[in-house]
C-alpha cells in the first residue's frame, strides 16, 4: 500500500471514530469508558482547547501517519515528531471536522503541508549551555572540541554572570506586560500575577539556575541551527556528551571516569553515610568527590600534541559533522555510536555492564550487517584483533591477540545470555581488558575511518566490508 492511500484510509478511519463518539449519548459514553478506558481517554484537540475523543487506534494513526511524512521530508531532522503530530491533529480538526471539508488525496497534502509549515516556522537558531564535569583545573579557562566551545565556570560567571542576573528584572517584567494585555481583554485581574509574585518567581528561577550549575566546573557553548525547539536542546546533549566521548577515548578511563554532563546520572558530589557500631552508637561519615577528574593542567597541551593531535583533529571532524542537519554521514555515525557506547562504559559503575558496553562498541565498529549470525562472532572478532594488533606497540602475536578479544567476547555473551553472573569475581578484570582492548579498536578505528570516507555521505555497509576485507588482505601473514 503506498502512502497516499494508506493516510487517505487512516483519515477515513479517524474521521469515522470521531463521529461514532460524537453522536454517543452521555450513558452510553459512561458505560463504554467502563470498559475501555484506554479507548475512552485517546483524544485529540483543537488550537481553543476543544476535546475530541478518537479511540487508542485512531490516535496511534496520527503518530503513524506524522512519521510517513517525514521520513521523506527535507526538513525531517529539524523537526519533532511529537509537536508535528499535534500540528497534523489541529489540521484534521480545522478541515475534516470543523470546515467539513471532503476527504480527498488533495485536501490530505494540503492538511500535512499546513501542518509542517506551522511546525516550521517556530524553527529557531539556539545556543546551549550545557553544564559538565570535566577536569579539575586551577589555569585553564576555555577550550574548544570542534565547533563546541567549553568555558571553566569562573570565566563563565566573569562572562555571562551579570547578563544573567538582569533577567531577574526581565522575567520580572514580563508577566506585568502579559497581565496588562490579558485584563485589558476582560480576564479577572483577581486571576493575574501581582508584582511580588513574579519578583518571587524571577528569583527562583535565576537562583535555581546560578545553584544549579554552580555543581559544575564547565559550561558547554553550544550553536545549533534552526529546527524545533526540543530537537535543538536533543542535539546539543547529543554533541557535548560527544565532545566529552572524545575526551573519554583520548585519555582512557582511568583520567576521565567522573566525566559527564549535567544532566547524566553519577556519583554525587556530597553523601553520607550513617551506621551503628557495636557498641551502639550511631556513626556519622560524610564524604565528597571532585568536581571532575584531576590530572594536572597540561592536559590540553598534551591533547594537542603530536601523540593526540591526529585523533583529536579527526575527532572533532566527526563531532562537527554530526551537527549537520541536511546530511547524514554514515562512518561519522557509526563511529559516533561506537564512542557513545565506549563513553557509557567508562561512566559505569558496574563491571559487567561496562564489560557489555565496551565489547557492543567494538561490534558497533566492526560489524557491517552482512554476516549471517553463525559468522558475526568469528568476524567481529577478526576484525577487532586486526584493528588492535595495528595499535598496539606491544610484542603480542597476532593469535594471542585474537585469543584474548575471544575471551572477552565469550565472557560478554556468558553475561548477556545469563550463564555468567555480573557478580562473578572475573568481571573485574575482563573490565580492565575490555576498556583497554575497546579504546584502542576505536582510535584505531577512527584513523581508518577517516581516510576511507568519513564524509562521505554514501559510504554503506557493503562499502565497510569491502574495506575491512581489503585491509585484511593488505596486512597478509601478520593476522593469519
Amino acid at each position: 500500500m503506498n502512502n497516499k492511500l494508506h493516510n487517505f484510509n487512516d483519515i477515513r478511519f479517524i474521521h469515522e471514530k470521531i463521529f461514532w463518539f460524537m453522536n454517543k449519548n452521555p450513558e452510553d459514553l459512561i458505560l463504554y469508558a467502563q470498559s475501555n478506558e484506554k479507548d475512552f481517554f485517546s483524544d485529540i484537540r483543537n488550537q481553543k482547547g476543544d476535546i475530541f475523543i478518537c479511540g487508542y487506534e485512531a490516535k496511534q494513526k496520527f503518530h503513524e501517519m506524522a512519521n510517513r511524512y517525514l521520513k521523506s521530508h527535507p526538513e525531517r531532522n529539524k523537526t519533532n515528531l511529537a509537536a508535528f503530530t499535534l500540528k497534523i491533529e489541529e489540521e484534521f480538526l480545522r478541515r475534516f471536522i470543523e470546515k467539513a471539508e471532503e476527504i480527498t488525496d488533495r485536501n490530505i497534502d494540503k492538511m500535512f503541508a499546513t501542518a509542517h509549515k506551522s511546525i516550521s516556522r517556530e524553527f529557531e537558531q539556539l545556543i546551549h549551555y550545557i553544564p559538565c564535569r570535566i577536569f579539575f583545573s586551577t589555569k585553564i579557562t576555555s577550550f574548544e572540541i570542534g565547533s563546541i566551545k567549553f568555558l571553566h565556570k569562573n570565566k563563565f560567571n566573569s562572562d555571562y554572570g551579570d547578563e544573567i542576573n538582569r533577567l531577574r528584572t526581565e522575567i520580572k517584567e514580563e508577566p506585568r506586560i502579559f497581565c496588562t494585555s490579558t485584563i485589558s481583554n476582560d480576564f479577572p485581574a483577581e486571576r493575574t500575577a501581582t508584582d511580588e509574585q513574579s519578583h518571587q518567581l524571577a528569583n527562583i528561577l535565576v537562583d535555581g539556575l546560578l545553584t544549579s550549575f554552580e555543581y559544575y566546573d564547565w559550561i558547554a557553548i553550544v550553536n545549533i541551527h534552526k529546527c524545533n525547539e526540543k530537537v535543538s536542546y536533543g542535539k546539543a546533549i547529543y554533541a557535548t556528551r560527544t565532545a566529552l566521548n572524545i575526551l573519554r577515548l583520548l585519555f582512557g578511563s582511568y583520567y576521565t571516569d567522573e566525566i559527564r554532563i549535567g544532566i547524566d546520572c553519577g556519583v554525587f558530589l556530597e553523601s553520607a553515610k550513617l551506621t551503628r557500631k557495636e557498641n551502639g552508637k550511631l556513626d556519622i561519615n560524610l564524604s565528597g568527590a571532585s568536581n571532575g577528574n584531576v590530572i594536572g593542567d597540561e592536559w590540553l597541551e598534551h591533547l594537542k600534541s603530536d601523540v593526540l593531535g591526529d585523533c583529536f583533529n579527526s575527532a572533532s571532524k566527526v563531532l562537527n559533522l554530526s551537527l549537520d542537519f541536511d546530511h547524514s554521514y554514515p562512518l561519522c555515525t557509526r563511529f559516533i555510536d561506537a564512542l557513545s557506547w565506549y563513553g557509557d562504559a567508562v561512566s559505569e559503575r558496574v563491571y559487567a555492564t561496562k564489560i557489555v558496553k565496551y565489547v557492543t562498541s567494538i561490534e558497533r565498529l566492526v560489524g557491517t550487517g552482512k554476516e549471517t549470525n553463525k559468522e558475526v562472532t568469528q568476524i567481529v572478532t577478526q576484525r577487532a584483533s586486526m584493528l588492535y594488533s595495528i595499535g598496539t606497540v606491544e610484542n603480542e602475536s597476532y593469535s594471542t591477540i585474537k585469543t584474548k578479544i575471544s575471551e572477552l567476547y565469550d565472557c560478554r555473551s556468558k553475561l548477556v545470555h545469563g550463564s555468567l553472573s555480573p557478580f562473578d569475581e572475573s568481571c573485574i578484570s575482563y573490565s580492565y581488558k575490555a576498556e583497554e582492548i575497546s579504546r584502542m579498536v576505536l582510535l584505531v578505528g577512527l584513523s581508518y575511518f577517516s581516510s576511507w570516507g568519513i564524509d562521505d555521505v554514501s559510504f554503506n555497509n557493503k562499502k565497510l566490508k569491502n574495506k575491512y576485507n581489503d585491509l585484511e588482505i593488505l596486512l597478509g601473514p601478520r593476522v593469519q
